[in-house]
């Protein structure tokens, strides 16, 4: 997320995102799962806790390091990556412990184009491909959730000015809704 004290004068916050929910699925999954086994193994496979207890431990450290590293490992990498677009730039922030940032300023965007696979339709989401000025340019944000809202949004930044949603009719002051 970024900060306000880290915009410029007449810098405004257009979006922010994470990418998109899908990628929880999997640490969720993961988090039951370990939770399940836990369960059962305490209460059917092993019920005598002076008996089996170096067996009870051994599964709980097990499913602990588990969901450690598989469920919230990820799920602190998703709440600390996020896109935000302002005004003037793209801003990428990634990383928990070490930090990635990319600001790209708006007036170098070349282009913005996506790319969708079956999965990603059906959810809305995708992978925007910002190509800018110079070698090596293309930046991709991988799940973008709502990826065709935040092509538009980029693109009335990039122009300047507001488009309007297929289908709107009417107008709204001196432009169409």
């Amino acid at each position: 997320m970024v900060k306000e004290s880290m915009l410029a004068a007449g810098e405004s916050v257009v979006f922010t995102a994470h990418s998109h929910w899908k990628n929880l699925v999997g640490p969720a999954l993961v988090t039951l799962l370990a939770g399940g086994a836990v369960a059962v193994t305490l209460l059917v496979l092993a019920p005598d806790p002076d008996a089996q207890a170096w067996l009870r431990w051994s599964v709980v450290a097990l499913a602990g390091l588990l969901v450690l590293w598989f469920g919230l490992r990820p799920f602190l990498a998703w709440v600390t990556s996020t896109d935000t677009l302002t005004t003037r730039r793209l801003i990428s922030r990634r990383g928990v412990l070490a930090r990635e940032g990319k600001d790209i300023p708006i007036d170098r965007v070349h282009s913005v184009s996506y790319r969708q696979s079956l999965l990603d339709r059906v959810l809305g989401c995708g992978t925007l491909v910002v190509q800018t000025a110079g070698a090596d340019s293309d930046v991709e944000l991988f799940d973008v959730a709502r990826i065709e809202r935040r092509i538009l949004q980029m693109q009335e930044v990039m122009l300047d000015e507001d488009i309007p949603a297929e289908g709107a009719d009417g107008w709204r002051g001196d432009r169409a809704v």
